[in-house]
């Protein structure tokens, strides 16, 4: 194995994490006793540009620097640990924190590197034919199905304070609810909500709420499971869903929550996608009563989410865009349950 020179690893690595030393980065992986620095290399993609390969006498590693909440890195840490063992799909694990900011400036985390393909790499999806671009997505929607047999006996958020998920305060109608009220106020603050699509808005919620009563078993939600935090692989079998990563959003809720990032992200490129993924879902783990319902109002949140994050840090495709409402109805308009 090769290794280079600490100074030829120092550099630019992303506007988050800044300029890193090959001395800070060897110092970071001592912490924990990885070996000798061999490689590194910053990871392209993402929103937040968190993320550093790193490559040690022991093996390829994922080091992750600069949370953005002090619960970030242990909700992370504790929901690896929950899929690594209790679950057939893979996840960073062990996920070791530093809690010090002695070496950078800020605490960070080394995970293991999954194996497999790298969907958010755009040389990958490059080289991948439309049927195995529907492979992969009913591969995605099968392991979502395996990621969905962790269960919980309640429905709740991860707390710091006992590492560990406790209750929601409120009901799930409630905290549903609740979740689209405060992201209105927040797109409203933007001034990024017209009359009409308020109007809209207050239209959907009251014909389509009384389906978020339907009980359900609390499974864990990823809330961000798409193609860019996953891996994928293939064998000798057709793909397969390798891992999964990126897990500051997750919590432990209705299981159908996890079903409208994924199309969303599908649908704007290829919509026939979308359909593939939920059909795999589906055949494995049907939809409960009223679904269609339900999912326009996990749908609506999601997209007030996107809309909100688009116009407070000015993204390019906001300042484009056509009014949020001409945006989203086609999203939240679908018929989840065609899917079957």
């Amino acid at each position: 194995m090769t290794r280079l020179h600490p100074e030829a690893l120092t550099g630019d690595y992303g506007h988050r994490l800044g300029r890193l030393t090959g001395a800070q980065l060897q110092a970071a992986v001592d912490r924990f006793d990885l070996g000798r620095l061999v490689d590194a290399a910053p990871i392209p993609g993402g929103q937040f540009g968190q993320n550093v390969h790193v490559t040690t006498e022991s093996g390829a590693w994922i080091l992750r620097g600069c949370p953005h909440y002090d619960w970030q890195f242990p909700r992370e840490r504790y929901f690896a640990r929950q899929i690594a063992t209790r679950s057939r799909i893979r996840a960073p694990w062990p996920y070791l924190i530093e809690p010090s900011r002695e070496i950078f400036g800020w605490s960070y985390a080394l995970m293991p590197c999954l194996p497999g393909l790298q969907l958010s790499d755009p040389t990958v999806r490059a080289r991948l034919t439309p049927a195995e671009e529907t492979t992969i997505a009913r591969a995605l929607g099968t392991g979502l199905t395996m990621l969905h047999e962790l269960i919980w006996t309640h429905a709740g958020a991860y707390a710091l304070i006992t590492d560990d998920v406790l209750p929601y305060a409120v009901g799930h109608r409630e905290r549903v609810l609740g979740e689209i009220d405060d992201l209105v106020s927040q797109c409203g603050r933007l001034d990024s909500l017209s009359d009409s699509d308020l109007h809209w808005l207050r239209r959907l919620l009251k014909h389509n709420q009384a389906a978020l009563d339907v009980p359900f078993q609390p499974t864990f939600v990823h809330h961000d499971f798409t193609t860019s935090n996953v891996v994928v692989n293939r064998s000798s079998t057709p793909w397969s869903l390798g891992g999964v990563f990126d897990l500051m959003e997750a919590y432990v809720g209705d299981p159908e929550e996890d079903l409208v990032r994924a199309p969303f992200n599908y649908i704007s490129r290829q919509p026939g996608l979308a359909r593939d993924f939920l059909r795999a879902y589906v055949s494995r783990k049907p939809l409960r009563e009223d679904a269609t319902r339900r999912l326009r109002l996990y749908m609506l949140r999601d997209c007030l989410l996107i809309w909100e994050f688009g116009h407070r840090l000015g993204k390019e495709w906001v300042a484009s865009a056509p009014d949020f409402r001409e945006r989203a109805e086609p999203l939240v308009g679908q018929d989840f349950t065609a899917a079957g």
